[in-house]
């Protein structure tokens, strides 16, 4: 039993080294930095997409708006000495209603403008964001793959003696406690009796369990399913 709980023990160290590579802050910051940048790049794509159609909208609102110039000059380049009343009449309803149209036309395209200034700053905050970014994944990955480089022979380490345990380790245990971590039973696997009480959840024992345990050396908690053994 002896052995077994030293294996545990190591096993233990083993999974706080691992996990504190796949918990560590920089990490989780390299994953954040690299799902900003992918966000910001499909942000930037569609940005892209909404500024090129608001060009072209932009561009034949400017046609329609010079076409209407154009039809005004027109217009008052008639000769009103040779126009009749009526003609004049005709001539002055068109120009106010071409000079609506270009009010109109002229307040579009102001608005479009204020539209594609307001993409393009969104499109430059989201630049240097993706350039921030990009420098705090530099910087954590470094401090990341140092952490790996430091921890890594640990982990080696605590391995190749485990590796070396087993060995000597009663083959029965060694597989119950294999059998048991395969299927997810938290480390501690084996757990010693607390004051008549399972040692990993707690759950009082009843006397008849108790004898077993002396009997047979351990046995397997009805809650937890930890292995339970007396000291």
């Amino acid at each position: 039993m002896e052995k077994i709980l030293k294996y545990q023990e190591l096993d233990t160290k083993l999974q706080q080294l691992e996990k504190k590579i796949e918990s560590s802050s920089e990490k989780n910051v390299m994953n954040e930095m690299i799902s900003y940048v992918k966000d910001a790049q499909n942000k930037s794509l569609k940005l892209e997409q909404k500024a090129k159609k608001m060009m072209e909208e932009y561009v034949a609102l400017k046609k329609e708006y010079d076409k209407n110039v154009l039809t005004i000059k027109e217009l008052t380049s008639k000769n009103s000495s040779e126009l009749t009343t009526a003609q004049m009449d005709e001539i002055f309803n068109q120009i106010n209603l071409v000079s609506s149209n270009l009010y109109m036309i002229e307040r579009n395209l102001n608005i479009q403008l204020v539209n594609i200034k307001t993409i393009l700053k969104e499109f430059e905050t989201t630049k240097k964001g993706v350039i921030n970014a990009r420098t705090k994944h530099k910087e954590s990955k470094e401090k990341y793959e140092a952490l790996v480089n430091t921890v890594n022979p640990q982990i080696e380490a605590v391995k190749n003696e485990m590796l070396s345990l087993e060995k000597s380790i009663d083959s029965k245990l060694l597989t119950k406690y294999k059998s048991l971590k395969h299927d997810k039973v938290s480390l501690p696997i084996f757990v010693p009796v607390t004051a008549g009480n399972c040692g990993g959840c707690r759950m009082a024992l009843p006397m008849g369990k108790l004898d077993k345990i002396k009997a047979e050396g351990y046995i397997i908690c009805d809650q937890c399913g930890r292995v339970i053994f007396l000291k």
